[in-house]
C-alpha cells in the first residue's frame, strides 16, 4: 500500500518566521500535535515542530515570543514521497526516531502528512480482519465437526 492511501491530506503549516507562541496557538486551534514549517519562497517544507518541541524550548528558557520556528528547520528534513510504500515510511520513522513525516508530491511540494498513529490504526484494522477470519474459520470447523455424519467416519 502506498503512503498516499494512508496520509492525511489536511496539514497544518506555519511559515519559518512564525514565533513559538504563535505556533503553540496554532497547534491548539487546529487540534494537532505537529506543524509543518514551510519556506514561503519555495512553498516547500523545511521542518516540522511538535508540541513536545515547544515544551523542550520552554524548558531551555527561550522566550516563545522572540524565538521562531525556523530553529526547527535544520536540514535534512525526513520526508516520504506520495508513491512510497508504507514500509518505506515506517523504516524512515524508525531510523530517524520521528513519529510524523511530511509527504511530498513529484515536485517536492507538501501533499500530506503520515504519522505513526496512522500506521498503527491501519495495522490494528488488519489484525482485526485476520482475527475475524480465524474466528470464522474456527466456527465453521466446529460446525462441520459436530455433524453426526462426520462422527461416523
Amino acid at each position: 500500500m502506498s503512503v498516499e492511501k494512508l496520509m492525511q491530506r489536511s496539514v497544518s503549516t506555519v511559515d519559518r518566521s512564525t514565533s513559538l507562541v504563535d505556533a503553540a496557538r496554532q497547534l491548539m486551534q487546529d487540534s494537532v500535535g505537529a506543524l509543518v514549517i514551510i519556506d514561503v519562497s519555495t512553498s516547500k517544507p523545511v521542518g516540522i515542530i511538535t508540541d513536545r518541541d515547544l515544551v523542550a524550548m520552554l524548558a531551555k528558557g527561550l522566550d516563545p515570543k522572540q524565538t521562531n520556528v525556523d530553529w526547527f528547520s535544520q536540514p535534512p528534513l525526513e520526508t516520504v514521497r506520495i508513491d512510497d510504500a508504507i514500509e518505506v515510511a515506517t523504516e524512515k520513522m524508525r531510523e530517524s526516531g520521528v513519529r510524523r513525516l511530511p509527504v511530498l508530491d513529484a515536485e517536492g511540494r507538501l501533499a500530506g502528512i503520515v504519522s505513526l498513529d496512522d500506521v498503527l490504526v491501519l495495522l490494528g484494522r488488519e489484525i482485526s480482519d485476520v482475527a475475524s477470519a480465524v474466528e470464522t474459520g474456527l466456527v465453521q470447523e466446529h460446525a462441520v465437526g459436530s455433524r453426526a455424519s462426520w462422527r461416523r467416519l
